[in-house]
């Protein structure tokens, strides 16, 4: 492994001995010194104590006393001779193992007061100084299990830091996570350190555990708020970080070269079985035959095992992932840090790789990020998004189980397999890689998309992504007692309402100076319409419906219908809503909800001539989508590919009247846990 620096020699500095006059009895028992008990310096901690407390000795090169043993107290002699055997290079690789061990041991106890001492007497930075110096894994893996238990202590996290642990330690991850790859540099390594070590190369599982271990520690200082941005950006935190989100080694590989390792071994077994036959008599075939039936057993035990190891790999791998992303999100929960994260990612993929994720950790955690980061940088928002991070985040709600009436149909199927590969960048996506769904990666990907929404920009961007508005519409359908997921979507629909470009595509229904004609005109931009009003009256009138979610309904309800003047229509698109509307004014106590309720109800009597409150005989069209062609002089983008899609209708539904067989089977794919609390939500704008 090739080394940081030049700084092989540990040294540390001496401590300030206690003067003699200052101290008339022992630190450690309290009896009085006089003419027959003297007083005794530890050379370790430079207190004063007597001879009986002090009467050990141990070498203390770390302070500059060389090899030769020097007088220590009893509460210093365990932490010093670890350390010394920690730092010892001189006697042997086996010598440091056993410090370290014994490191690890005092460790785990959870004393308070070892692991001060730990921390004042050297055993950081003994540990950290192995994390830079030495070539052995082993040694490695307990120095990083270690830290990573360390990192846990709220009063220790600033100790590592200040010690400089964090450039070993990423030094450890690049090293190890090309570790197979990077064959040249293991043999320049042995060609360099002469240290003894095992000939035999270190197990996966080891390797995995000190990425895993490097990890860990990042995450518990990235969850403590106390890196710098200097530590994220500048020594390469964040792209680490990044990396790790999405490691992935070649399990496989090692799998095939295991196999053909057993198919070899097998081949030279039956070689030798073929020669052997010739010379046996026959009445050794039955012995034959019960040899081949227990080699048979043994290759099947072999199998299982090296698909147990596989599994044990696996899990390894997604801890790696799931502990760097929670990292990740946890460093962008920062404002500070959040132009820089920005700019570090912009014009990269990163974060769209990251959010298409099989590991559903990953997706939650990403999402999350994406919603921190879109909270409170509007001029950032389109950059954001910018590449495939727009596709990306809606792919998380694509990924939902679609609780629609006509989903059997097979031009529906085919549609939605489009739109999964078009949102994973994939050929014949596989439903079940992304499956248990999270609803928690859900609250958070519809909290970014409603952050982004205040964006007109942005806005833009999500709007033309293919069948948008219904895929956020079979959220709550599918997620039904899930009142964070249903506020996060109510304040969604709220916000593309802002913008009356939208008040079309989110009604279904066809502009003025649209007609059947422009639909394969290049010149414009085609949209896939949705009527969003039953999705809002549904979450309204659930039992779930908290006072908040009521709020962004109305918001949206009167966002909407800002953009009908024309009554017919306006009796139409809106009569359906004046009941929830009249209800709002009757229970609600916000002022801002009762406000935007009553400037509803009054257009619903200025314009839709509704004086009585009772439905008309016009049927609002549930949920049915449809192509929408409008020339925005550019403003809106949209990728090629759907743009030599069909015209043709396709009808959908969103309500909530299913199909039980074909409901209760996609449910089960959707994990009920409670989502994440989300605190972050943008100021909503009228």
């Amino acid at each position: 492994m090739q080394q940081l620096d030049d700084r092989q020699t540990f040294l540390l500095p001496r401590p300030v001995w206690v003067n003699d006059i200052d101290v008339t009895n022992c630190i450690s028992c309290n009896a009085t010194f006089g003419p027959l008990r003297r007083r005794h310096h530890c050379r370790h901690c430079g207190n004063i104590f007597c001879h009986e407390c002090s009467s050990k000795s141990v070498p203390l090169p770390q302070l500059g006393y060389g090899s030769k043993p020097v007088r220590v107290c009893k509460g210093c002699f365990e932490v010093a001779y670890l350390v010394t055997y920690v730092i010892d290079d001189d006697h042997g690789l086996s010598t440091q193992i056993h410090g370290t061990r014994g490191l690890l041991e005092l460790i785990e106890k959870d004393n308070e007061h070892d692991l001060q001492k730990v921390v004042m007497y050297g055993g950081i930075d003994a540990l950290i100084w192995l994390c830079r110096s030495s070539t052995s894994v082993q040694i490695h893996y307990l120095a990083t299990t270690i830290l990573a238990i360390l990192a846990e202590k709220e009063s220790i996290r600033p100790v590592i830091i200040t010690k400089w642990a964090l450039p070993p330690l990423l030094h450890l991850i690049e090293f190890y996570v090309y570790y197979d790859t990077n064959t040249k540099k293991k043999k320049n390594l042995k060609q360099q350190q002469p240290i003894v070590e095992d000939d035999t190369p270190p197990e996966q599982e080891v390797i995995l555990e000190i990425v895993i271990n490097c990890t860990h520690v990042f995450y518990q200082l990235s969850r403590a708020g106390i890196l710098s941005q200097s530590n994220i950006i500048d020594d390469g935190v964040l792209f680490t970080l990044l990396t790790l989100a999405a490691y992935d080694p070649a399990v496989e590989r090692q799998l095939q070269v295991q196999q053909q390792e057993a198919i070899m071994e097998n081949g030279n077994r039956s070689i030798d079985r073929q020669q052997s036959q010739e010379d046996e008599e026959e009445q050794e075939e039955v012995e034959r035959n019960e040899t081949d039936l227990r080699v048979e057993e043994e290759e099947g035990q072999e199998q299982g095992q090296g698909q147990e190891l596989a599994e044990q790999i696996k899990d390894r791998i997604r801890i790696i992932q799931s502990l760097a992303s929670k990292a990740i999100s946890a460093i962008s929960a920062s404002v500070s840090n959040q132009p820089s994260i920005i700019e570090l990612i912009r014009g990269t993929d990163k974060f769209a790789y990251l959010l298409r994720s099989t590991n559903g950790e990953v997706r939650k955690y990403m999402a999350k990020t994406i919603a921190y980061l879109s909270l409170r940088n509007d001029k950032y928002k389109p950059a954001l998004l910018g590449g495939d991070v727009a596709r990306a985040l809606v792919s998380i709600i694509a990924l939902l189980p679609q609780l629609d009436e006509n989903d059997e149909d097979d031009d529906d199927d085919e549609q939605r397999q489009q739109d999964l590969n078009y949102y994973l960048s994939r050929n014949d996506v596989d439903e079940e890689q992304y499956n248990p769904i999270n609803p928690s990666a859900i609250s958070h990907a519809c909290c970014a998309l409603a952050n982004f929404a205040t964006n007109y920009e942005s806005q833009s961007n999500l709007i033309s992504q293919p069948h948008l508005l219904k895929y956020i519409c079979n959220v709550p359908t599918a997620l039904q007692g899930h009142t964070e997921v249903h506020r996060h979507v109510a304040r969604c629909l709220a916000n593309f309402a802002l913008y009356g470009e939208n008040s079309s595509v989110m009604l279904n229904y066809s502009l003025g100076n649209d007609n059947d004609g422009n639909h394969n005109n290049n010149n414009t931009n085609t949209r896939h319409a949705y009527n969003i009003l039953p999705t809002l009256l549904a979450m309204g009138q659930s039992a779930n419906s908290t006072p908040d979610i009521q709020r962004h309904i109305v918001r949206a309800i009167d966002n909407l219908s800002s953009q009908v003047s024309d009554g017919e229509r306006w009796r139409y698109l809106f009569n359906n809503a004046h009941e929830f509307i009249i209800r709002i004014l009757e229970e609600s106590q916000d002022p801002d909800t009762l406000k935007r309720a009553q400037s509803i109800h009054d257009k619903s009597d200025k314009i839709g001539g509704n004086d009585s409150g009772a439905s008309t005989s016009l049927p609002i069209t549930n949920g049915e989508e449809k192509l929408i062609n409008k020339n925005d002089n550019g403003d809106n983008s949209h990728n090629d590919h759907y743009n030599d899609e069909t015209t043709s209708t396709t009808t959908t539904t969103t309500t909530t009247k299913k199909k039980n067989k074909k409901k209760n089977k996609k449910k089960n794919n959707v994990n009920n846990n409670t989502p994440d609390q989300q605190q972050q939500e943008t100021e909503d704008s009228c």
